[in-house]
């Protein structure tokens, strides 16, 4: 069975469509077959006269041993260069945007137990070292996936808004009201 006019071309055409259709297709799988087809192909080169049945023994020998023996390393080493994520902290973006900010508590924080904290009018999960009670302010030391690491902020709670109204005698200014004069 000679395709294309000869052997070596029927290989290398096979080898070609398998790393094509490993490309087109999800997973790693079909490039060991690839490689199997190649295989065969550089040793019909050197031995013109090897017969039909080896050249199909070794084509399904080179491609079971390299699947079974290199797949694991090849899906390892393709994993390893994935970019990186990218609310990662050690983009400059995401530091500047969460580092540093300022957040309210809104449910209790206790150490080893997260809570909940309001960031831009959104409702973050946090953590802290420290107990933290709701009203209380912090800042955000370490982002860990969308949880925020937390330190107490200097001076705890914020100051309660104690306004007095002008017929207590002091004025919105801050002065005291004049009676009447």
């Amino acid at each position: 069975m000679v395709l294309f006019g000869s052997e070596p071309l029927f290989w290398f055409a096979l080898g070609l469509f398998l790393l094509i259709l490993e490309v087109t297709t999800p997973g790693v799988f079909f490039v060991f077959f690839g490689l199997g087809a190649w295989t065969v192909l550089l040793v019909s080169l050197f031995l013109p006269f090897l017969p039909r049945w080896a050249e199909w023994a070794l084509f399904a020998a080179v491609s079971v041993a390299s699947l079974v023996l290199l797949r694991r390393h090849l899906i390892v080493f393709l994993a390893s260069r994935k970019p990186p994520k990218t609310d990662s902290l050690s983009e400059p973006m995401v530091a500047e945007r969460y580092l540093g900010q300022e957040v309210d508590v809104i449910e209790d924080i206790q150490p080893g137990r997260p809570g909940t904290v309001e960031f831009n009018g959104t409702r973050w999960q946090a953590r802290c070292a420290e107990a933290l009670k709701a009203g209380d302010r912090a800042r955000i030391v370490d982002l860990d996936g969308l949880t925020f690491k937390l330190e107490p902020q200097e001076g705890g709670a914020p100051a309660p808004a104690a306004a007095a109204s002008p017929a207590e005698g002091i004025s919105p200014s801050g002065g005291m009201a004049s009676g009447g004069e």
